[in-house]
């Protein structure tokens, strides 16, 4: 009975290993969509910041608490969406890409035509990086739950 061989661990489960490996190599693949909203979204957080200062500057509106405060906000909460991409992506990157566009459209009753077309480029970029990661962000969060 002693010259019973052993059955090592490693080869027990070669299927479920090949199944894991698969699985992490899936993970790896969503988890670059999120990181790059993830990135869009502390990118906006900062254009927004730096657009608002410089908006008022250019308007001639003194720099006030009230306007720092509010620049301060809005990218705030573009910080905190970006955060929040590490356990609820879907959630942070919809949440963002929502309050993104309504921030431009409030731009644009505020300012008119001007408040379209400023900064149209930038505004297309982010919004194509939120878009195109709403796709792995939401098999992110499924694979989380079945695992």
């Amino acid at each position: 009975m002693d010259n019973e061989k052993q059955p090592d661990p490693a080869e027990e489960h070669p299927i479920s290993d090949y199944y894991d490996r698969v699985k992490q190599i899936e993970m790896q693949g969503y988890e670059s969509g999120v990181r790059k909203a993830r990135t869009a979204l502390f990118v906006t957080a900062a254009i927004l910041f730096a657009s608002e200062i410089i908006t008022a500057l250019i308007s001639n509106i003194p720099l006030t608490p009230t306007v720092i405060i509010i620049a301060v906000i809005e990218s705030g909460v573009f910080i905190v969406l970006a955060l929040w991409t590490k356990t609820r992506p879907y959630a942070a990157i919809i949440t963002g890409l929502v309050l993104f566009i309504a921030l431009w459209g409030l731009a644009i009753v505020v300012a008119g035509t001007s408040g379209a077309v400023g900064g149209i480029l930038v505004r297309i970029i982010i919004i194509s990086y939120l878009v195109s990661a709403i796709k792995p962000a939401k098999a992110w969060e499924e694979m989380k739950k079945n695992p």
